[in-house]
């Protein structure tokens, strides 16, 4: 099949994708098939398209379209067997459908390029090939909740057909295994499946040459039934940047699983595994393995602790030591002044939590470092490795402090006071980041609210508890002395006919002031916890 344009053919790599809403046929089925740019970015100006079985041979079926852009042709003096275009002007995709014939059994429909195009900006040539086989290998049940991947694959007549078949796979998220000489990238032949926002499946080659560096695409074929083909001709060899492919070569078999970009790009992945079974494509075979093995798990458990640690325990350890040094001094808890034995638990909690939040997460990334092209996650790293650092070197100045009447404790007390707030916007910044991950395939991307949220309602309390502290220095009504409370000498007899002071208080202790701040710190406290339960719900969604 070729196109008499007076142009001779060129060898290329082909930028367009051949798409059906269905990969399996019957006799007399309606099959739609689109031809698209593989991007928005790729048209074409003409296309000539035609089924044909698996000898390649015999043209099968007849074609009706609805599109103005289409014009059907017959091959061959067979009526309505092929579809071409009717004017030159460029297009983005044209629709038709295939009908199949009335005899045909049931069969797969393979999209395969053709080896030459008369010019791959102007021309694309490609054909459909309708075949009467099945693949053996089952599809997983997609009722499952964990995510499975069965590799099969057959080798007839020097061709091998591999069948990937996966469960689970999210909008935006990819699941690749690769062909390699040894257990560790590079010098790879990698095929991904990709389900894009649209819940397009696209199925694309790969080749990896050199270790975490960025694939290369070798084709932009789409295949919505999981089944590709290739073939790798004796004695031809091409300039390669990796290896050559080879049907008589074992390969360790890589698999992993990662995320999509905005431009549907593959970034780096999250989930990696090399298996102990080899593959070679003149051999038949089949694996299943579970993916993602639940470590998912960690993942979400690093964000709950973490954002309860910061947005809860930290901000309220904060508060208090701020606005609550005057409260009930003569009261002790363990020794120390209440406001000091609170702060010091809280922080403690704090520390901990962090330690733990942030093992998590290197257990999880298995002590691999973010890739710096997920931009907000390599920030969100950066950032949260520097609350790590900070949350460390906080009780370590606590431990060596001065004592409170040192003429230099006031070096501690600032340097305390500015580490400990610098590493809570640090560690806010970092939350409000990963509700933008592109790995968490847009699920906290609504959530980024509840983050703002929370900073507005720390802000209110904030600004109105400065307010309190200043109304009550310049003796502002209802702050004035009438308001105060004074210890007196006195003694009443209550129920229980025991003589009790009638005040603990020390004198000049303003009691509008301090329930006005008990009552703010109790709202922070609900306000974040009740903000912080919100977020966890939406972490819990992280897959």
């Amino acid at each position: 099949m070729m196109p008499s344009h007076g142009a001779s053919s060129t060898p290329c790599q082909s930028n367009y994708v051949i798409e059906a809403n269905k990969y399996q046929y019957s006799s007399n089925d309606n099959v739609q098939i689109t031809v698209r740019g593989a991007t928005s970015s790729n048209r074409f100006k003409g296309v000539l398209l035609v089924a044909k079985d698996s000898s390649d041979k015999n043209i099968l079926g007849h074609w009706s379209s609805t599109d103005t852009s289409v014009s059907i042709v017959s091959c061959n003096d067979t009526f309505s067997n092929g579809i071409t275009h009717t004017s030159s002007d460029y297009k983005s995709q044209i629709q038709a459908t295939w009908h199949s014939p009335s005899t045909a059994t049931q069969g797969n429909i393979n999209p395969e390029p053709m080896n030459s195009l008369t010019n791959p900006l102007h021309r694309l040539v490609r054909d459909v090939a309708a075949t009467s086989k099945v693949a053996n290998t089952s599809v997983p049940s997609m009722n499952t909740t964990s995510s499975t991947l069965i590799l099969n694959w057959t080798y007839v007549n020097g061709t091998t057909t591999v069948a990937m078949l996966t469960n689970n796979l999210l909008n935006y998220q990819w699941v690749a295994v690769g062909l390699s000489l040894d257990n560790r990238m590079g010098n790879d032949h990698v095929f991904a499946c990709q389900r894009l926002s649209d819940d397009t499946i696209l199925l694309q080659r790969f080749i990896n040459p050199d270790g975490h560096a960025a694939t290369t695409m070798v084709t932009a074929d789409s295949n919505l039934g999981g089944i590709f083909q290739f073939t790798v001709p004796a004695g031809r060899r091409r300039k390669r940047s990796v290896t050559l492919l080879s049907q008589s070569t074992p390969y360790q078999i890589l698999v992993a699983v990662g995320p999509l970009a905005g431009s549907n790009s593959l970034v780096q992945h999250s989930w990696t595994t090399v298996l102990s079974q080899t593959m070679q494509l003149d051999q038949s075979g089949t694996i299943s393995l579970a993916i993602s093995g639940g470590s998912v798990n960690l993942l979400r458990a690093h964000g709950i602790i973490m954002l309860f640690t910061w947005m809860l325990l930290v901000s309220t350890g904060i508060i208090i030591a701020r606005y609550f040094k005057q409260s009930l001094p003569t009261h002790k808890l363990c020794g120390k002044a209440i406001w000091f034995a609170i702060h010091r638990f809280v922080m403690i909690c704090s520390v901990l939590m962090t330690a733990v939040g942030f093992l998590l997460i290197v257990i999880y990334k298995k002590g691999h470092w973010t890739s710096q092209s997920l931009s907000r996650e390599f920030a969100h790293s950066i950032i949260g490795l520097i609350v790590c650092i900070a949350t460390v070197i906080q009780p370590g100045m606590a431990l060596f402090r001065c004592h409170p009447d040192h003429r230099r404790r006031f070096i501690f007390n600032y340097a305390h006071a500015m580490l400990g707030t610098t590493a809570l916007i640090l560690a806010i910044t970092a939350i409000m980041l990963s509700t933008f991950f592109i790995s968490f395939n847009s699920v906290l991307n609504n959530y980024y609210g509840v983050v703002v949220a929370w900073l507005l309602s720390v802000f209110f309390i904030v600004i109105t508890f400065e307010c309190i502290e200043l109304f009550a220095r310049k003796n502002w009504p209802p702050f004035n002395v009438n308001n105060q409370i004074v210890s007196m000498p006195m003694s009443v007899i209550n129920d229980s006919n025991e003589a009790l002071s009638i005040d603990e208080q020390p004198p000049g202790t303003n009691m509008f002031k301090e329930r006005l701040k008990y009552i703010l710190l109790a709202l922070h406290i609900l306000i974040a916890f009740g903000l912080s339960i919100v977020l966890a719900a939406g972490i819990g969604q992280v897959a």
